[in-house]
């Protein structure tokens, strides 16, 4: 009977254990409902892609918001409309991606906001390999890999982005 009573306590903690654990795991999930309603993978808008590169932490985005406007023609390029692609990213050979496909020679994402986890992941794995982390090193090496011309810093810094822009302020 004791052998019973100790197998039973034991599957009674692991249920309690389990359903706590089950039931944060559910919150969690509702949570995450609650932000993709907010913000739907097909409205894109320049406050949600802010909103969206805050809670990804990508650094520097006002360099990163001047690139999308850039790459983008201010958000109307085919490149953007039919692969979801803002930052004109090629398919990744050496680091993650969130690209689903190649089309016409860019990146393809199943979403914009995909798009923007690549570019997180593509930012991550530069700044690892920068020697000195400072926004002036990661725009010279944007300059020097990122794009195919030689004045590509002149062109972002033309689009007028910057980190006092009302866009990055946030809502009251």
């Amino acid at each position: 009977m004791k052998k019973y009573a100790y197998h039973l306590l034991v599957l009674a903690l692991g249920y309690g254990i389990g359903f706590a654990y089950n039931a944060k795991g559910l919150f969690s999930i509702k949570e995450q409902k609650q932000k993709q309603q907010e913000i739907s993978p097909d409205e894109f808008s320049e406050e949600a892609l802010v909103a969206l590169m805050r809670e990804l932490r990508i650094k520097y985005p006002e360099v990163a918001l001047s690139q999308a406007r850039l790459e983008t023609g201010n958000f109307t390029s085919a490149i953007f409309k039919e692969n979801n692609n803002l930052f004109g990213m090629k398919m990744a050979a050496l680091r993650p991606s969130s690209a689903i496909g190649i089309n016409r020679g860019h990146a393809s994402y199943s979403n914009w906001k995909e798009s923007v986890v690549d570019y997180a992941l593509f930012q991550s794995f530069i700044i690892s390999r920068l020697k000195i982390v400072s926004k002036a090193a990661y725009r010279q090496h944007i300059q020097k890999y990122y794009s195919e011309t030689s004045d590509y810093l002149v062109r972002i810094d033309r689009v007028g982005v910057n980190g006092n822009d009302a866009i990055f302020k946030p809502k009251m």
